[in-house]
């Protein structure tokens, strides 16, 4: 008893809220969390924090930023495959791919901090959707949240990325009036469905009108292709 007490109050030291969902990390899922160890004062492990875009040398160790959200509670960066991209014989120049992400450490889609009454992350899906419209039409915005068993980070992030144009298939599709209302209303269109147990469930979001569509997509094995992939301009 003594020593989950004494375990409880190392994670309220570390800024781990004691809801949070445990998340298994290995070095290669882990790259996200050092990020954001970085841009809140941690070792930044030779990377550099940048502000002005540079796809070219050096990109792979600079962080770019492109906005901050919420007080600092949550920031959006510029993604490793726009780097990628821009090395290919021909590159496309409107590609565009960020990350929104919250400060505060949280696995991804299955964390039940997200949906929680009052839940700070509340607004991490509009300040994801106003840093996408500084670098594309609303018309052709995406935003995706990949399930659990198809992503290769765990620290929880919005893709932003430029519509494909596909449509989101009807039977798993939502619709809502605020962005703020995304995480609960793909947690009850989820509820009860088996191949979403434990919220193993994507997201993606797109303007409708006044509206936005939200889609509600289990993951793998049933999905073998996550939504960041399905519905954007994906580069590998």
């Amino acid at each position: 008893m003594f020593g989950r007490l004494v375990l409880l109050a190392c994670l309220i030291c570390l800024g781990f809220p004691a809801s949070a969902q445990s998340c298994p990390v290995t070095p290669e899922s882990d790259a996200l969390r050092q990020i954001v160890q970085c841009l809140g004062g941690q070792d930044c492990r030779r990377r550099t924090v940048v502000e002005s875009q540079n796809l070219g040398a050096g990109c792979d160790t600079q962080i770019e930023v492109w906005s901050w959200h919420s007080n600092r509670s949550s920031v959006t960066i510029r993604d490793r495959k726009m780097c990628l991209s821009r090395r290919k014989a021909a590159p496309d120049a409107g590609f565009v791919h960020g990350l929104s992400m919250p400060m505060q450490p949280v696995c991804g889609v299955e964390d039940p901090q997200l949906y929680a009454a009052g839940s700070a992350f509340e607004s991490l899906w509009r300040d994801a959707w106003d840093a996408a419209r500084a670098r594309l039409p609303e018309e052709r915005i995406t935003l995706a949240i990949n399930p659990p068993t198809v992503r290769s980070q765990t620290h929880l992030h919005i893709h932003i990325v430029r519509s494909n144009g596909q449509a989101f298939p009807p039977a798993a599709t939502l619709m809502v009036d605020r962005l703020e209302d995304v995480w609960r209303a793909a947690d009850a269109f989820a509820h009860g469905k088996p191949t979403m147990a434990g919220r193993n469930f994507g997201i993606a979001v797109r303007q409708r009108g006044a509206r936005f569509e939200v889609l509600v997509e289990a993951g793998a094995p049933v999905n073998l292709r996550n939504p960041e992939y399905k519905y954007s301009v994906y580069e590998d």
